[in-house]
């Protein structure tokens, strides 16, 4: 009995963990909308501890399960929560179990999902910004309004750019 308690402080620490981390990527959205980079990379530190914390909680999780499953005579070395939940005979601890599972899987699909929009945002950031660099690198030859026509002999005398290249 005293694995199963440990293993509901475990679920509990991994919904809190994953609600932390939902949080989070609305922060990152609000950060990725705003354009606000000193935001985005404090809340991307967060979230990499979050997710190191993620992974060590889903770690001892899946060592506890693997006990449990011994000590009922059966090797499952990636006991899900769906197998405890078979191999349960109590009606509460079947329960408890299928509520935290129910809402894991409802955070983890929010998270899916936020995530999703996220990377919509950063990619369309990025094609912003790289669009913004081709203006400004854009070569004086290569403007057909207030540059020169271009040489005759197809040669460009010098192409200015942003970035110094020999450097």
């Amino acid at each position: 009995m005293v694995k199963w308690s440990h293993l509901y402080e475990l679920l509990d620490n991994l919904i809190q963990l994953h609600k932390a981390l939902l949080s989070l990527s609305h922060q990152k959205k609000d950060a990725l909308v705003q354009g606000d980079v000193d935001q985005l990379l404090a809340v991307t530190t967060k979230e990499k501890k979050l997710i190191k914390a993620v992974d060590a909680a889903e770690n001892a999780r899946l060592s506890l399960v693997t006990q449990i499953f011994a000590e009922q005579g059966m090797k499952r070395e990636n006991g899900t929560l769906a197998d405890l939940i078979k191999l349960t005979t109590s009606p509460e601890e079947k329960t408890r179990l299928m509520n935290a599972r129910e809402e894991l899987t409802q955070i983890v699909s929010e998270l899916r999902q936020q995530n999703e929009v996220n990377q919509q945002l950063l990619e369309q950031s990025l094609s912003f910004v790289n669009m913004t660099l081709d203006l400004v690198t854009d070569t004086p030859e290569d403007d057909f309004f207030y540059g020169r026509s271009p040489r005759s002999d197809g040669y460009r005398s010098h192409t200015r750019t942003f970035f110094n290249t020999k450097a």
